[in-house]
């Protein structure tokens, strides 16, 4: 196990979703805005995903001020997870762990049903603005992700994070 920064409260932000549901990513640019409007509240934004996202991450780090370390094996993803005090992802390995060690979550969805999810009592489930049936679909040939805007994330954040 490793430490990270600890002066403030740590919100993770998963910003993949695997190559096979890409109908569930945000936009790089919600992410840069939420990671700053974080960080000016006094969190600190930390960017997490695996191999798929080093690239991307690397380039949200550099946009927007928030940490990242690069990826990891499984057990050192597990450490950052645990180390965080929220952690903001779709439906991936981040939110299984996020609710395995009993963090607050903001969960995106958008094509699957949100009755399927139990986040117990710890988390939001945050869905674009936008009447799609892009249900179980690899591809949203809408692209209804881009209604779900940075505001409802942010204040689904500030929601959970008061609780903690």
């Amino acid at each position: 196990p490793w430490k990270l920064p600890n002066k403030k409260p740590i919100v993770g932000l998963n910003t993949g979703c695997g190559g096979r549901w890409t109908s569930r990513l945000w936009a790089d640019d919600n992410w840069i805005v939420l990671a700053q409007r974080l960080k000016k509240a006094g969190y600190i934004p930390l960017l997490l995903g695996g191999e798929q996202e080093y690239q991307k991450n690397l380039r949200l780090a550099k946009a927007s001020g928030a940490l990242y370390f690069g990826h990891f094996s499984l057990p050192q993803f597990m450490d950052e997870v645990k180390q965080c005090r929220l952690i903001v992802t779709a439906v991936t390995m981040g939110m299984h762990l996020a609710i395995g060690f009993k963090k607050p979550i903001v969960l995106f969805n958008n094509i699957f049903n949100k009755n399927e999810f139990e986040l117990y009592g710890r988390g939001e489930i945050v869905e674009p603005d936008y009447d799609c049936d892009c249900f179980y679909t690899p591809v949203c040939p809408n692209n209804c992700m881009q209604y779900l805007t940075v505001d409802v994330v942010y204040a689904a954040c500030l929601r959970l994070l008061s609780r903690t």
